[in-house]
């Protein structure tokens, strides 16, 4: 597996490819005006001879052979220019200077007409040198029929003094290039100090340790952001380590508990003989630790299972009241052996899935059993909003401490440092709550007063948005 190219080197070559291509096209700027300019100036010195021509011309018998041969001080004293004089019938009457080789055949400049710009016609060469001439008759004189006189330039000396700077203006933007590549490579790596700061102190970086070996407030503005989000990662990080390692005591203690009754009692049973009647006790204490061991299995793959968005919801529209008697039911026995009674005050309804609906409250059910006094009374409210639907859930007790209430809902975490051999004591129940409601795309809050009353609300949309 070949590796990328690193960041340093892409953006110094993305520099080269960006200075190139200013310079190219300054280049081709300078290079088109010096073009232009020059195309200008010669065009000037080319009207400029054309009508000193004429002038000549005009003062004289113009098919005359002395003004004719006189003709051709014009262009004498430069090889770029030269001048034809051809009769009616195509006779050349008078050539000097450049060959300019086939004059095209086009309309020539009357007599009387002014010489400018527009006047000036475009040929090539057989070498392929471009050629700008200016095609006009001679003014009449005594002969028959005007002659036509051709004045032009071969631009040999442009072409070449275009083609030299042409090349060089490709070889700076060359070099430009590479210069800006080197300079930027250079720069950014310089730049890039820091970046690799953090890298080499991120790998140092260990659970125990916990802080970025890197001052945020010594980096730039840009990389200081960064280094703050990686400080926050790893504080996260390290607090779920922390909580995970907690949870892997508490999980191997609740787990230890009812795996040391059943090896125990299981020993003992085997220890002598007994009747049938204690095998079947034997049996059936064994069936409940059985049934814990289950339930907190069960319950750690239903958050595996949430995670992985393999969880399928059955939604329907459920009766508030009917669900929240039947919770009532179910925990009245519970209740009674504790002196607790449960009041149900609840109408309207709610699209949610029945089993996860009646799991998330039987779990705050549970809950409010366990912390309530006795003689106390647990409220199952439930009503439906414009929007959405609230369950509440609320009992008098020693309540949670305010430090507590943001975490109370995150998965391993225990309020109660104290160890309980029960499910609730693991931390996972109010874990199990709360992602119930994020597959119902709604929240669950809780409120608390130390001594006083602590309520738990879920908060149903009215139908989630995707179902």
């Amino acid at each position: 597996m070949t590796q990328a190219r690193s960041l340093t080197t892409r953006l110094a070559l993305s520099f080269a490819l960006i200075a190139g291509c200013a310079f190219a096209g300054v280049g081709m700027y300078l290079y088109q005006a010096l073009a232009t300019q020059i195309i200008e100036r010669d065009d000037a010195e080319l009207l400029r001879k054309a009508t000193r021509a004429r002038a000549e011309l005009a003062e004289r018998d113009g098919s005359a052979a002395e003004p004719l041969r006189e003709l051709g001080r014009v262009v004498s004293g430069n090889d770029e220019y030269g001048l034809r004089v051809r009769s009616p019938d195509g006779t050349v009457l008078l050539a000097a200077g450049a060959d300019a080789g086939t004059i095209p055949e086009v309309a020539s400049l009357a007599a009387g007409v002014p010489i400018d710009g527009n006047a000036i016609q475009s040929w090539s060469t057989s070498h392929g040198y471009p050629v700008r001439g200016v095609l006009m008759l001679a003014p009449a004189g005594a002969g028959s029929g005007q002659p036509q006189v051709v004045l032009y330039q071969v631009a040999a000396s442009r072409l070449a003094l275009l083609r030299t700077y042409r090349w060089k203006v490709m070889i700076a933007a060359c070099l430009g290039a590479l210069g800006a590549g080197l300079l930027g490579y250079a720069a950014l790596h310089a730049g890039m100090a820091p970046l690799r700061r953090i890298a080499a102190g991120t790998k140092t970086v260990t659970f125990s340790s916990g802080a970025l070996p890197v001052d945020p407030s010594e980096l730039p503005a840009e990389l200081n952001e960064l280094a703050q989000a990686l400080q926050h990662m790893i504080e996260r990080l390290r607090e779920r380590y922390e909580r995970l390692s907690q949870f892997s005591a508490d999980l191997a203690h609740d787990f230890r508990t009812p795996i040391g009754n059943l090896l125990g009692q299981t020993q003992v049973a085997l220890a002598s003989d007994r009747s049938a009647d204690e095998y079947q006790a034997l049996l059936a204490s064994n069936i409940e630790e059985y049934e814990r061991l289950a339930r907190m299995i069960e319950n750690m793959l239903f958050l595996a299972r949430a995670d992985n968005a393999r969880v399928a919801l059955n939604y329907a529209d459920l009766d508030l009241a009917v669900e929240l008697d039947r919770q009532a039911d179910y925990f009245e026995l519970l209740a009674d052996s504790r002196q607790i009674t449960i009041s149900v005050d609840a109408r309207g309804m709610v699209f949610a899935d029945a089993f996860l609906l009646r799991r998330a409250i039987g779990n705050l059910i549970s809950n409010a059993v366990r912390y309530s006094p006795p003689g106390a009374q647990i409220g199952l409210s439930a009503r439906q909003l414009e929007g959405e639907a609230r369950i509440e859930v609320s009992n008098p007790g020693p309540g949670i401490a305010a430090e507590h209430l943001p975490k109370l809902f995150d998965r391993f975490f225990r309020g109660d440092p104290a160890r309980a051999n029960s499910l609730e004591s693991s931390g996972i129940g109010l874990a199990i709550v709360k992602t119930i409601m994020e597959l119902h795309h709604g929240s669950v809050q809780a409120e608390s007063t130390p001594g006083e009353m602590t309520i738990f609300r879920l908060v149903f949309p009215e139908r989630p948005a995707s179902p």
